[in-house]
């Protein structure tokens, strides 16, 4: 054990023994002892009865045959016991020579006289070394004592320092808080002021830089409308498109600076997104070579009726979309689709694809060219402009709809753009009613080289109950119709594409009205780009209607259901097909002339407007401010049935005189702001103040003529 490792150099085994024996002496009486150290050393008895040499002698003989117990040498018995604890022996011998009883219980006394010694000498030790321990221990606790209060000392003042610190620091702190918030806010209120310089400034140059847009493009389109030289029309259609490409570059700028600041948001109203899909071929289709490119427009039928969300901003996309790939397509085609891909019990979500076989983008550029002023090519010798901030702009409407825009594409393969927004139902019917029922059964035969074009038209018209045999060889057509003639089949309709390897459109058109017999009396529907229409005269070579690349189902259905009707009513041929030339057209006068109040300042303005309003039919009387409008139309009310009102104008702007005419009980009348302001949150304030809709300038005479038609027929009366 460690207690008797740690004391045994204070054992001193002959000292022990020597006061064994007198443990022995004074215990047990009748007894003589001898002890013998294991170095020889002994002590005995003054009465037992051998010498030293011989007790010695005994004691070596016998500690091999302890367990033997007593034996008897000369006259006296003897007994020897080994006391290892002692490192010695102890040879005892009665004083009698015959003990009074000689049995092994004498023994058994001296055994329990010498462990009773041990016992007592095992105590003595144990409490001598707890006594020694636990003086060892109270120095080791004294000294960890105070090493325990220097620690605690120690830190007390460390604990000061500390506080002191904390205080010192605690201050410092709340005086550069209190300094860096008040720099804050003075840079907050300085942010907030060239926020404000920033919005203003932007309102101003888009104010300023629309107005002279609007006459340069205005009277541009008022200029290809006059008798021009092949030369003239040129460099107009020149100014024209740099126009437009200005115009977009700022309508760009102006909506980064909304996404910048983070104010760029979304209105919350109805809209057919089939009409916008439609609207915007339309818009591009100008834009491109027809007889290079054709845009195709796909609608699945899934795509519901109505939606609710921003119109405005979801057709910005699909321009931005669709411009991109008619900007860089050359050759092939362009196609629109719009599919559903998610639905809930209150939200639908459209997936729009724009489809093109142009240069397409390298793969280390697919999410480059979304990041802000970054192109595909932003090299110096790039042979496409642009700023890089469109498709930038279009991620971001697509995040506020809950969506995304990616692209997928191989260089030299064309690319296909995806665009998802999230919209909320309408409790309108979800599904649109062509009145179809008369198309049942009935058989109609489309020939079209373009199989993407074909087949886009035949699951139109299969949907609608039509019976549809659809051929991209048109040299296929005329044995075709005479099979079914001699079967007594013919087909009830027939749609050509125009433009065809040969036989092309016109070519068939004459076959099928001069040498095909049985087929002179069915209607044939001429089906090309709207820019192609002019290129030859379809109406002579037999067409009895035009329908133009990518139509809508309205005008198709429309088109069709007069043509069958036509057909069974002969008389009424002519007529039918003069409504189908005439049908669509903008620059018609409309049936009933209406007088317009125009309020604008600007005599270049002045002038544009009255001559777009004077060649759509309408009577136009100006007033160049505010005041002057208001004391107009009051004077004579019953003789205006609109009003198109500057917003910035001297005296009294136009939205002072709306809320004027409206504080005065006028109404009825609609009132359409018609401004160079095109900031976002112009058109709220316009309609907050009481006007009926917004036209931002620079205008284009078909959306004038659209917007007054529309609030016109909405009028009562």
């Amino acid at each position: 054990m460690l207690s008797t490792q740690l004391f045994a150099d204070f054992a001193d085994s002959f000292g022990e023994l020597t006061l064994l024996h007198e443990h022995l002496v004074h215990e047990v009486a009748g007894y003589s002892f001898f002890c013998l150290s294991h170095s020889s050393h002994h002590i005995t008895s003054a009465d037992f009865p051998l010498p030293a040499p011989l007790a010695i002698s005994c004691v070596d003989k016998h500690k091999q045959h302890l367990s033997e117990g007593i034996f008897q040498l000369k006259d006296r018995y003897y007994a020897l016991f080994s006391v290892p604890e002692l490192q010695g022996y102890v040879l005892v011998s009665p004083e009698t020579q015959k003990p009074c009883n000689c049995s092994a219980l004498w023994p058994v006394t001296i055994r329990l006289a010498i462990r009773l010694f041990l016992a007592r000498h095992e105590a003595d030790e144990t409490t001598s070394r707890l006594r020694i321990q636990k003086k060892q221990f109270d120095r080791q606790s004294e000294v960890l004592e105070r090493k325990f209060q220097e620690i605690m000392a120690e830190n007390e003042q460390n604990y000061k320092k500390i506080q002191e610190q904390q205080r010192n620091y605690s201050k410092t702190l709340q005086a550069e808080i209190l300094r860096q918030t008040e720099e804050l806010l003075l840079a907050k209120k300085a942010a907030e002021a060239a926020n404000i310089a920033k919005s203003e400034f932007l309102a101003a140059m888009s104010h300023e830089i629309r107005t002279p847009m609007n006459g340069i493009i205005g009277f541009t389109d008022m200029l290809l409308d006059t008798a021009l030289d092949h030369e003239q029309e040129e460099f107009a259609q020149t100014i024209k498109r740099s126009a437009d490409a200005l115009l977009s570059l700022i309508n760009d700028i102006l909506d980064f600076s909304k996404v910048e600041a983070g104010k760029l948001t979304l209105e919350c109203i109805s809209f057919d997104p089939e009409s916008i899909a439609q609207d915007v071929c339309d818009l591009i289709c100008p834009k491109i070579d027809p007889h290079g490119v054709e845009v195709l427009c796909r609608i699945d039928d899934s795509v519901p009726a109505s939606t609710v969300g921003d119109p405005g901003r979801f057709r910005q996309v699909l321009v931005n979309l669709m411009g991109n790939a008619a900007k860089f397509t050359k050759q092939g085609e362009i196609e629109l689709s719009l599919e559903v891909v998610e639905e809930t019990e209150n939200t639908v979500t459209l997936h729009s694809k724009v489809r093109d076989t142009g240069i397409g983008i390298p793969a280390g550029k697919l999410e480059t060219i979304f990041e802000t002023f970054q192109q595909a090519d932003g090299s110096t010798t790039r042979k496409y402009g642009g700023t890089g901030l469109g498709l930038a702009i279009c991620r971001k409407i697509a995040s506020l709809m809950n969506g995304h825009v990616w692209a997928e594409s191989t260089a030299g393969q064309g690319s296909v753009f995806h665009f998802t927004a999230r919209f909320k139902k309408t409790a309108l019917p979800q599904e649109k009613n062509f009145e179809t029922k008369a198309f049942i059964d009935k058989k109609i035969l489309i020939i079209d080289d373009n199989p993407n074009s074909l087949s886009i038209l035949s699951n139109t018209l299969h949907s609608a109950g039509f019976e549809v045999t659809a051929l991209s060889d048109s040299s296929a057509v005329p044995e075709l119709l005479r099979h079914s003639c001699e079967q007594e089949d013919p087909f009830d309709l027939i749609i050509l594409d125009i433009h065809m390897p040969e036989p092309n459109g016109f070519t068939l058109a004459h076959l099928i009205r001069h040498q095909i017999p049985g087929t002179a009396d069915i209607p044939l529907i001429a089906y090309a780009p709207f820019q192609t229409k002019n290129d030859e005269p379809w109406e002579t070579a037999g067409f009895n209607a035009f329908l133009s690349k990518p139509v809508r189902r309205e005008i198709l259905f429309k088109t069709i259901a007069k043509l069958l009707d036509t057909a069974e009513k002969p008389a009424e041929y002519v007529s039918a097909k003069k409504a189908f030339r005439n049908e669509g057209s903008v620059t018609g006068k409309p049936s009933s002339t209406a007088q317009i109040l125009l309020a604008e300042d600007n005599p270049v303005n002045q002038k544009l407007t009255v001559l777009i309003l004077d060649k759509l039919g309408y009577t136009v009387q100006i007033a160049d401010n505010g005041r002057k409008a208001v004391d107009t139309y009051t004077a004579d009310p019953d003789n205006f049935d609109l009003i198109l009102m500057d917003v910035q104008m001297p005296e009294m702007d136009g939205l002072a005189a709306t809320k004027e005419l409206r504080s005065r009980g006028f109404k009825a009348v609609p009132i359409i702001a018609m401004t160079a302001n095109a900031i976002k949150g112009d058109r709220e304030i316009c309609l907050e103040a009481g006007m009926n809709d917004y036209i931002a300038k620079p205008v284009k005479r078909q959306l004038v003529s659209e917007i007054i038609e529309r609030w016109l027929h909405q009028r009562p009366g």
